[in-house]
């Protein structure tokens, strides 16, 4: 149903396309009638042949072999046409002079021209009714043409399209047809061979549809690259983007005007010629015809430098191709900045593979397209450089590398069953005198839009809100400390280097208490630091929190995180540096209930603050229960909702995911706040629950919450969660971990902001309130490096993640400094129409291999756990003995040495040969999964080419048989009115 709406919804659009062409040439009709019953007769002559619907049929069957047959249609997964627009002038080189080529050589062959010019008609009716001839019979054949490709498209994406984008693509080839058909009809003037007039309008249309490659000869040379910006496929670019530019509707009307006028002048030459007496006013006419060229020039550059050009309509649904109200803003003030230093022009240069595996195909696109819209209102300020797609290793590529370091990044794609490392370039370099900024690599799932302004933003005002980053044991941001004789090295999380695109990132002790407000060099009050950001403070010293506490009641912003019990394999914990490998490592324990003493003292103290003094200046509290020696262990939430259900890491109910299914619910992310309006997604690994304290001075308002979801202690989870134990043990964990977490339907707060009462954050007042204002998050997980990295490459293992963890982090310092431009350019998602019905078909087609890849890893884990538990249980009766005589020793007892040392000799050799056998089996395993995988998703690959293949016979022989039967009808019905009143005995037999 949905596919014929969207055709029907076509068709209605090339009917109002069609009836304002009609209004157009209605003044034809009615003040040249002349002009009127000349297109009418060209028009249907042309289609009374059967000549003509096999030219309309080769037309239809060439655009369709051009937009689907190219490998990179399937490989892009776009519904559109960008691989026809790549052939479609080649493509009207040929169909265009077919039509052109009788409109005038035609009546000279066959002497009618003279009966033309005796007509009571002006030289300009006979050529502009000639003209709307070939105009009217080149659309219809676009609509052929077009109606044909949408319902291939309809057929791939299940009716899913954008048809503005569609349509304003085919608005542009119907842009291309008309000036190509006035450059044409010139050519038909000069001679009445058809032959000869198909070929001169070849040779006249050639340069502007071959000048867009014309880097392909020359490269890098400025008189090329001007000559490339006039090329038809340059000027068309715009419509295929679903923009419809000032600049290239001028353009291409120039070229009609052009052609019109020669025209004239050419089927005039009669009068101006002269005899053998006459002068000759050729030289005239070619200076008013060079001077008409050098007006429409004037007049395209004029549309294109000027304002008019940023008037660019976007017909397209999807908005792919318009900057975001934020980023218009931005780039807007920046144009417009003339004082002092500021007006140093900003240059970016951007460089691109030709050809990037599938999952960067939307990157790149959006990184083009917007890139050009900025190009478009930046000027003159911002100049824009997107330089032609290059390879790697090539003369251009190693220019990149050189100047920009933009080099190619190696990134493992799947295809047909086979792995395979392909080299990316894209890379974009900003540049303002001196100042540069480079981001040399965009993976495919970073924000395009967000990394551009921010880059840009960067070099036109210098001056940078900061943020301190208050440093606790978890030395977030980087250190090398020496701790017993060791060097240890705690890496800095990446979070930091994307806060430090923005912001001025500085390191922050409390010992002392915090300066807040400080004087610029104008001798106006500021804020030292706009927003402080605290990761776990319950690792502070009590004079540290003090300090912290105080700075918070005095109005000083601050982010703060903290967590009950850390992932360490998202959070890697210290580590020793290769100054002394022979000692073992030092294992680092964090959470808000474990002791001081398991972390690394930056002072010597042990002593900590007391995390619950902060919490009662907040107005909050951690749900949680105290025991003898901790007064107080958070609980910890867990949820079983696990929309990635092929992932069993993500099986732990610990493992919160929440994810709003409901678009504008409040329920799980806050829609009023600038730092979660914009989020679908989050993921939080030990959470805890954070609860409101009455307080009539503070304003609670939570941010993020789960869905149904429950609370387990966290000694409970320590304590069953354990996975050095037997199967038999494991289960019997289990087994008590389940009755120990209580389940409840109601959901939890997991992030929330405080402020003081009178000061509630809206989008409107980005001031910064005198009293408490605040942010908690009850998880430091979110900061890993591990969601930067799912981030960027988000696609994994066969699935897409879509966890915006990072996003949500740099969203609430945003909104905390007043920087929330840059949050809604930042949750812009951009969507791409793609192949929906061929994804379909290749996710069945892939699901048996899933299937058996479940199937195979459960009896995977269910061997090796097995197999482990054997070795564990036999290593186990030496352990025994072992333990037995070492105990003995301790206990100062005597021992025979020679025993002691055959059971530590026979403990080595049972662990060794376990470890063997275990390594052996994973082998074997692991043999028999590659070979088996390989041999399915081969198959897999096999099925889906298959599929393709159909496809793009479908979109090569259904598309011509239309105009086929219709030349079929009019070929019958002229043979048969040709056999009308001739009698049975004259019909050849």
């Amino acid at each position: 149903m949905l596919r014929a709406i969207e055709f029907i919804y076509m068709i209605g659009i090339d009917l109002v396309f069609l009836a304002i062409l009609v209004l157009i040439m209605l003044p034809l009709g009615i003040y040249r009638q002349a002009a009127f019953a000349v297109m009418k007769r060209n028009f249907a002559g042309y289609f009374s042949n059967p000549t003509g619907y096999v030219f309309l049929c080769l037309f239809v069957l060439l655009t369709s072999f051009a937009a689907f047959w190219p490998h990179e249609f399937f490989t892009t997964n776009l519904a559109n046409f960008d691989q026809l627009n790549k052939f479609l002038p080649y493509i009207m080189l040929i169909f265009i002079p077919a039509i052109t080529m009788s409109i005038w050589a035609e009546e000279k062959q066959q002497k009618t021209d003279e009966l033309l010019l005796t007509l009571p008609a002006q030289d300009i009716d006979i050529v502009i009714g000639k003209y709307f001839a070939a105009v009217m019979v080149f659309t219809v054949s676009l609509i052929f043409s077009q109606l044909s490709n949408y319902a291939v498209l309809i057929a791939m994406t299940g009716g899913n399209l954008d048809s503005g984008l569609l349509f304003s693509t085919y608005l542009g080839y119907w842009f291309i047809g008309i000036a190509m058909l006035a450059v044409g009809m010139v050519a038909s003037f000069l001679t009445s061979n058809l032959t000869v007039s198909f070929i001169f309008g070849v040779v006249l249309n050639a340069p502007l549809a071959f000048l867009s490659n014309a880097d392909v000869i020359i490269s890098g040379n400025k008189v090329v690259n001007a000559l490339f910006e006039w090329s038809m496929l340059q000027r068309f670019e715009p419509f295929g983007r679903g923009l419809i530019s000032p600049s290239s509707v001028v353009f291409f009307l120039g070229i009609v005007v052009i052609g019109i006028y020669i025209s004239l002048v050419l089927i005039g030459r009669r009068h101006w010629m002269g005899g053998r007496d006459g002068n000759s006013l050729l030289g005239h006419y070619i200076f008013r015809s060079a001077a008409l060229v050098l007006t429409v020039i004037a007049a395209v550059m004029v549309v294109q430098h000027s304002p008019l050009n940023q008037l660019r309509l976007d017909v397209s649904q999807e908005k792919i191709s318009t900057l975001s109200p934020n980023t218009i803003k931005l780039i807007d003030e920046i144009a417009s900045e003339s004082d002092g230093e500021q007006t140093q022009q900003i240059i970016v240069d951007a460089y691109v593979s030709s050809r990037v595996p599938t999952d960067f195909v939307q990157t790149k696109n959006d990184l083009v397209n917007l890139l050009r819209e900025i190009k478009v209102r930046g000027k003159p300020r911002i100049v824009v450089n997107v330089h032609p797609p290059i390879e790697p290793g090539t003369t251009e590529a190693l220019n990149a590398e050189k100047r920009f370091g933009i080099s190619p990044q190696k990134y493992l794609s799947e295809s047909r069953g086979m792995r395979r490392e392909e080299d990316v370039i894209l890379g974009c370099a900003f540049s303002s005198g001196r100042e540069r900024v480079v981001i040399p690599y965009f993976a495919y799932g970073m924000p395009v839009e967000c990394e551009i302004v921010r880059a840009i933003n960067k070099l036109a005002k210098p001056a940078r809100k900061k943020i301190g980053v208050v440093t606790t044991d978890m030395y977030v941001t980087g250190r090398l400390i020496r701790f017993r004789n060791q060097s240890i090295v705690k890496p800095r999380l990446a979070i930091f280097d994307e806060l430090e695109k923005q912001y001025d990132v500085e390191d922050l002790e409390m010992n002392d208490p915090l300066e807040i407000w400080i004087e610029d060099d104008e001798g106006n009050k500021r804020r030292k630091y706009d927003v402080l950001i605290v990761v776990q403070p319950s690792k502070m010293t009590p004079q540290e929190m003090a300090n912290l506490i105080t700075a918070i009641e005095n109005g000083q912003p601050a982010l703060i995180f903290e967590d009950p019990k850390v992932n360490k394999d998202n959070y890697p914990p210290l580590t020793m540096s290769r100054q002394d490998p022979r000692q073992p490592p030092i294992e680092i324990t964090v959470g808000t209930a474990a002791p001081r003493n398991n972390f690394l003292p930056r002072n010597g103290s042990v002593e900590t603050g007391d995390i619950q003094d902060l919490w009662r200046v907040l107005g909050i509290e951690l749900d949680g229960a105290s025991t003898e020696q901790f007064p107080h262990i958070p609980n910890l939430a867990w949820s079983k909702e696990n929309p990635y259900l092929r992932d069993s890491r993500l099986e732990e109910p610990e493992t919160v995911i929440i994810r709003d299914e409901v678009a504008g619910s409040s329920v799980i992310f806050n829609r009023e706040h600038p730092a979660t309006k914009g989020l679908n997604e989050l993921i939080f690994e030990y959470v805890g629950i954070i609860n409101e304290k009455e307080n009539p001075n503070l304003e609670f308002t939570p941010l993020v919450t789960t869905q149904r979801s429950g609370k387990v202690l966290q000694s409970s989870l320590e304590r069953f969660g354990r996975t050095d134990v037997s199967m038999r043990q494991r289960n019997q964990n289990k087994q008590q971990l389940d009755r120990a977490r209580g389940f409840s339907d109601g959901r939890a707060i997991v992030a929330a902001a405080i402020r003081e009462r009178g000061n509630a954050f809206t989008d409107d007042d980005e001031s910064q309130p005198d009293g408490i204002n605040c942010v908690y998050v009850a998880d430091i997980d979110l900061l890993a490096d591990y969601f930067i990295g799912l981030r960027n490459l988000p696609k994994r293992g066969g699935l897409e993640y879509r966890f915006e963890n990072t996003h949500f982090v740099l969203n609430l310092v945003d909104s905390m400094t007043g920087d929330s431009d840059y949050v809604d350019i930042r949750n812009r998602k951009l969507r791409h129409v793609t192949l929906k019905y061929v994804e379909e078909t290749s996710r069945k087609a892939f699901e048996s291999v899933d299937e058996w890849l479940q199937n195979f890893e459960k009896s995977y884990d269910q061997t090796v756990t097995t197999a482990e538990d054997a070795a564990r249980e036999e290593l186990f009766e030496v352990g025994n003995e072992l333990q037995d005589i070492e105990k003995r020793i301790e206990e100062k007892l005597p021992v025979d040495n020679l025993i002691y040392q055959a059971k530590r000799n026979q403990y080595t050799q049972v662990f060794n040969e376990q470890n063997q056998k275990l390594a052996k089996l994973r082998d074997q395993l692991d043999r028999e999964r590659a070979e088996q995988l390989r041999s399915f998703e081969l198959e897999a690959e096999t099925d889906i080419l298959k599929i393709q293949r159909q496809y793009k016979l479908a979109a090569v022989i259904l598309p011509a048989i239309p105009p086929l039967l219709l030349g079929l009808i009019v070929f019958t019905r002229r043979r048969l009115r040709e056999r009308e009143g001739i009698s049975k005995a004259r019909r050849l037999k």
